[in-house]
C-alpha cells in the first residue's frame, strides 16, 4: 500500500507568518495608545494630550 504524502505549502506558511507579525505589531500598538491615552487623562500628568499628538506626528512624518 502507498501512501502519498501531502507537499508543504511555502506561500500559505510566509503568509501565515506575515499575519502574524501585523497582529503582534497591532497589538502592541493598541497597548501604546492606552498607555499614552491614561497619561494624558491623569490629572498632574508630565504632558498634555497637545503636547503629545506634537510629538507623535511630528514622528509620523
Amino acid at each position: 500500500m502507498l501512501i502519498a504524502m501531502r507537499r508543504f505549502n511555502w506561500r500559505l506558511f510566509r503568509k501565515k507568518g506575515t499575519s502574524k507579525e501585523a497582529s503582534k505589531d497591532e497589538k502592541l500598538l493598541q497597548k501604546n495608545v492606552d498607555d499614552l491615552k491614561r497619561e494624558a487623562l491623569t490629572r498632574g500628568g508630565n504632558e498634555g494630550i497637545k503636547s503629545m499628538a506634537k510629538e507623535l506626528l511630528t514622528e509620523e512624518e
